[in-house]
């Protein structure tokens, strides 16, 4: 979230600062690196240390072996002496460590819960809290596979199997694998806004960012897809028809979409306004035009649907950084004789 000055807050005053991931090992390595993946980016696109990301083991050293035994990590401290005062909690384990029994452990997160602002587990992870007692009478998710097995070893827990994440209260959970990536970005958009999560999505090329409520089994919904798909068809139709004019009007109907919603989709898949990418395509035209052909530059612009050649040349000079004919200069120099 951001104040009127653009500056980042948080609810209650205080910043999100340190985030503890708390590792039982063996832990599977993609729930344990993608949160902090996440968390990085957020800080590199906020321009500024949003995030304190510290890892922490339940294990007897401070080496954390991943369940692939292809792996290993180096947690910065144990659980026990972690520094009270993180924000938020984020518990990450593997298959088999979802029936660890620690009363140790379980003691320590009961005693932290009401502490933090949040408290997330990625995957099985929920197994954990559940053995620890805090979701009893709590909404919580997990993976798929799993979710019958939890049902049945904690009946006190309110378990549902489709949604990616849950929340109930402060305690958060999620479904398996790539999960762990949307609840992570559902901690950046509540500290940073949705810009900043939305900037992370794109920057991990994720053809999505899901929300809680999207069912686990649909990682790519059929509507999304086909939404995808007629996207890239009308790209391919673009390249085609480049001298007609393209308003986003026109190709909101070509698309079969209100405008409203085109530009939406477009700009979500695309990562640029379909202006932009009009734009562009009309410049990279106009560049194959200037290598592969003596077409005089009226020509050209009229084929690559600009107004004028002067039109042309603005845009041109603007996104490639040299105007039309020095281009063609340069190219033609490059060129050897034949």
């Amino acid at each position: 979230m951001t104040n009127r000055n653009g500056k980042l807050r948080w609810k209650g005053g205080t910043s999100p600062g340190r985030v503890a991931v708390l590792a039982v090992p063996p832990v599977d390595e993609f729930d344990l690196v993608c949160p902090i993946q996440v968390f990085g980016a957020a800080n590199r696109l906020a321009g500024k240390s949003v995030y304190g990301v510290e890892v922490a083991t339940a294990g007897k050293d401070l080496k954390v072996q991943g369940e692939g035994g292809l792996l290993s990590f180096l947690a910065g401290t144990r659980y026990k002496d972690l520094d009270h005062g993180f924000d938020s909690l984020l518990l990450v384990c593997g298959l088999a460590t979802r029936n660890a029994r620690d009363p140790a452990l379980f003691a320590w997160l009961r005693k932290i819960a009401p502490t933090v602002r949040r408290l997330g587990s990625v995957c099985v992870g929920s197994f954990l809290l559940a053995e620890a007692g805090l979701l009893d009478g709590k909404r919580a998710t997990s993976h798929w596979r799993f979710a019958k097995e939890m049902a049945r070893r904690y009946p006190r827990v309110k378990v549902e199997s489709e949604p990616v994440w849950v929340k109930d209260e402060n305690i958060y959970t999620s479904a398996g694998i790539s999960a762990g990536i949307d609840l992570a970005l559902t901690w950046v958009e509540e500290d940073c806004g949705a810009a900043i999560a939305h900037q992370v999505a794109r920057e991990l090329v994720l053809f999505l960012r899901r929300s809680g409520g999207q069912k686990q089994l649909s990682v790519s919904l059929s509507a999304q897809a086909s939404e995808m798909k007629a996207i890239q068809e009308l790209q391919v139709w673009i390249a085609e028809n480049l001298r007609k004019k393209l308003s986003v009007q026109v190709l909101a109907e070509r698309a079969a979409m209100s405008v409203r919603n085109f530009e939406r989709l477009f700009t979500r898949d695309v990562g640029i306004t379909p202006s932009q990418y009009i734009l562009q395509s009309r410049v990279e035209a106009v560049r194959h035009q200037l290598e592969r052909t003596d077409r005089g530059l009226k020509q050209i612009a009229a084929a690559c649907g600009f107004g004028s050649a002067a039109a042309m040349s603005r845009s041109f000079s603007r996104l490639v950084g040299a105007a039309p004919n020095q281009y063609r200069d340069r190219i033609r120099a490059l060129t050897p004789p034949e």
